[in-house]
């Protein structure tokens, strides 16, 4: 049971790290990319619930459950704080979505280096797409000035 879930641990991350770039291309070329924004937040909803499966099973893998839950709730924040329109969702919304994805490329990293470096690095290279989206969010629909006093 437990390489099976592993199985489906490993295809779904490489699924996920996949769906990221592809999603942005298609944001970049001007399209909707709703059916990849769709399947990202499948994907990583899967993540976690075998992240879950694999903490439970190997204490050794505990740490799993807190940086899934954590990748989960970036995406899932990510993609409502565009669709509801929060105030201030052209300035979170990469940092949300860019987190988890940050967070699925540290998953690996560590996985396959155990390397504490790899805690890091991934959010130091991830800042500067996510000052390239929140550039790109305010340059086409710039947020309202406040009104004077």
């Amino acid at each position: 049971m437990r390489g099976v879930v592993l199985v489906l641990h490993v295809v779904l991350g490489s699924g996920g790290l996949l769906l990221g770039p592809a999603w942005a291309v298609t944001r970049l070329r001007g399209r909707p990319a709703t059916g990849l924004a769709v399947a990202y937040q499948v994907v990583v909803a899967g993540i976690t619930v075998s992240a879950g499966v694999l903490a439970v099973t190997d204490p050794q893998l505990s740490w799993l459950l807190p940086v899934a839950a954590a990748t989960e709730a970036l995406a899932v924040t990510g993609a409502l704080a565009r669709r509801r329109d929060w105030p201030g969702w052209r300035s979170w919304q990469p940092h949300l979505l860019g987190g988890s994805y940050i967070a699925l490329v540290t998953g690996v990293l560590i996985a396959e280096t155990g390397n504490p470096v790899s805690w890091l690095l991934p959010a130091l290279v991830g800042q500067l797409p996510i000052a390239a989206a929140k550039r790109r969010l305010h340059a086409v629909d710039p947020p309202l000035a406040p009104a004077p006093a």
